[in-house]
């Protein structure tokens, strides 16, 4: 599959990945359980450690709910925001190379938030493949999981739409220990010429 016939195998391979990273999110509570629910939407989630869940939230520092709401209200308000990016190249198998396009939105010099892509190149043809996708922060106060990923064409200049769902988690300590889930909305675009890559996020 050439690069060109791209945009619909991204389109199975997004609803894999959403499936795949949503069996892996933790559920959803009925009720919340702090005074976030109103400002974020956030949702208390049902957290077991030592289960089939990957995120490992049991590891995230406690905050408290005040706490939460103001590493909330810095990212909503994107302040001092500066992003980057980066590609960086791996030799796979002969002909072969991974490509790591990383993307990245760091809010008032303490917050950081990557998406990364994984795209596979071939020597011969010079074609270009979707593998898969990350994404992370850089704090143990809360993390960053997506729950959907995917590409679409965005224009005649070859440029390509991400669009993406995901959850910021929390482990918040009022009257017990709770793990809170804020959703964020993810869009964003990636040059596949340059493999340039940039986002921004929603919550």
């Amino acid at each position: 599959m050439k690069f060109k016939n791209l945009a619909c195998a991204l389109l199975v391979v997004a609803g894999m990945a959403s499936c795949t990273a949503e069996s892996d999110a933790p559920v959803n509570n009925e009720e919340t359980t702090v005074s976030l629910e109103k400002t974020f939407n956030a949702r208390s989630v049902d957290y077991q450690e030592g289960g089939k869940n990957s995120l490992n939230l049991s590891e995230l520092t406690p905050v408290s709910v005040e706490e939460a709401n103001n590493i909330l209200k810095v990212l909503r308000e994107k302040k001092n925001a500066k992003t980057a990016h980066s590609v960086s190249a791996k030799d796979g198998e002969p002909g072969q190379t991974f490509l790591t396009v990383s993307a990245e939105q760091q809010i008032d010099n303490r917050h950081k938030l990557t998406l990364q892509m994984t795209m596979i190149t071939y020597a011969d043809d010079g074609s270009l493949y979707y593998k898969d996708y990350h994404a992370f922060a850089a704090s143990d106060l809360y993390k960053w999981h997506m729950t959907g990923f995917g590409l679409s064409t965005a224009g005649s200049e070859g440029m390509y739409k991400i669009e993406g769902t995901s959850n910021l988690y929390f482990k918040v300590v009022e009257e017990g220990v709770h793990y809170i889930q804020v959703p964020v909305k993810v869009t964003g675009n990636y040059n596949p010429k340059t493999h340039e890559a940039n986002f921004t996020y929603f919550i």
